[in-house]
C-alpha cells in the first residue's frame, strides 16, 4: 500500500467529532447529565467547538472538501493514529483529505451521540483563553456502489484546538482505539 493511500486510511478512521459536553473542572454540561452546572462561556465554547467539529468533518471529510480542512488547519497540523501512524504536515493532511476521491467507495463519519467533550484552556492565570481540548467518539462508515452502507469501525479522538492570530485551529489530532463495529 502507498503512502497516499495509507494517509488517506488513516483519516477515514480517525477524524470527526462533536457531542455534549463542555467542562472547565467542575463545571459541566451534558445533554444526559443536566444536574452539574455550567457558565455561559463554556457553553458558548462547547457549541463553538462542536461548529468547528461539524465544518471538519460534515464538509471537510464527508464531502472532502479541502479548501475547508484547510482553513481550520494549524500550518504545523499533526495527526497521529494508533493504527496507521503519523501525518505532521499540513500539505500531507490535506492530500490524505483529498486521496478520499480516489477510493472505490464513499467513506463518512458521524460523531456518537453524547460523547463530545469540550475543556478550555487558559493562560496568564487563568485570564486568557487560548485553546480547547476536544474529546469523543466517532464512528466510521462506507458504502460501495449499489450495496447498504456499512459501518466499519468506531474510535475515540482528542483534538486540540488553539486560537492563532484570534482564529480557531486545530492543531493536534489523536485518533485511537479503533475498533470493529459489534
Amino acid at each position: 500500500m502507498d503512502v497516499t493511500k495509507l494517509t488517506i486510511l488513516v483519516l477515514i478512521l480517525g477524524l470527526w467529532s462533536c457531542n455534549d459536553r463542555v467542562s472547565n473542572g467542575e463545571n459541566a454540561v451534558s445533554e444526559t447529565n443536566e444536574t452539574k452546572a455550567t457558565t455561559t462561556a463554556n457553553q458558548e465554547l462547547f457549541d463553538l467547538i462542536k461548529e468547528k467539529d461539524s465544518l471538519l468533518f460534515q464538509i471537510g471529510f464527508n464531502q472532502i472538501d479541502t479548501s475547508q480542512v484547510a482553513a481550520l488547519s494549524s500550518s504545523d497540523i499533526e495527526f497521529y493514529h494508533d493504527k496507521n501512524g503519523i501525518t505532521n504536515s499540513k500539505n500531507d493532511f490535506l492530500t490524505s483529505i483529498y486521496g478520499l476521491k480516489t477510493l472505490p467507495f464513499k467513506t463518512w463519519r458521524k460523531l456518537v451521540p453524547g460523547s463530545m467533550e469540550v475543556f478550555p484552556l487558559y493562560k496568564d492565570n487563568n485570564k486568557v483563553l487560548y485553546g480547547a481540548i476536544q474529546n469523543g467518539s466517532h464512528d466510521f462508515f462506507q458504502q460501495h456502489d449499489g450495496e447498504t452502507a456499512r459501518k466499519t469501525n468506531t474510535a475515540k479522538f482528542t483534538h486540540l484546538w488553539i486560537i492563532e492570530n484570534d482564529i480557531w485551529q486545530l492543531k493536534r489530532v489523536l485518533s485511537f482505539d479503533h475498533q470493529d463495529p459489534k
